[in-house]
């Protein structure tokens, strides 16, 4: 898709709503034996690039809907 200067929207949320944005975003890297320290770092720079620091310890339930 990016190559063809095309986007996708998901019509789901793929987040699991009793954990925070954070957790969220860290249950791959989790699951899979990453550090902690990695993955601490992963979830600054993701959170910095879609512009969420703000939002990390809230819960999907939390959030609007473009937020989510």
């Amino acid at each position: 898709p990016k190559d063809r200067d095309i986007a996708m929207v998901f019509q789901s949320y793929a987040l699991y709503p009793t954990m925070t944005v954070r957790q969220n975003i860290t249950f791959g890297m989790e699951s899979r034996g990453v550090p902690k320290a990695e993955q601490a770092e992963a979830v600054k720079r993701v959170a910095a690039l879609l512009q969420i620091e703000q939002l990390l310890n809230r819960k999907p339930g939390q959030l609007s809907g473009g937020q989510r």
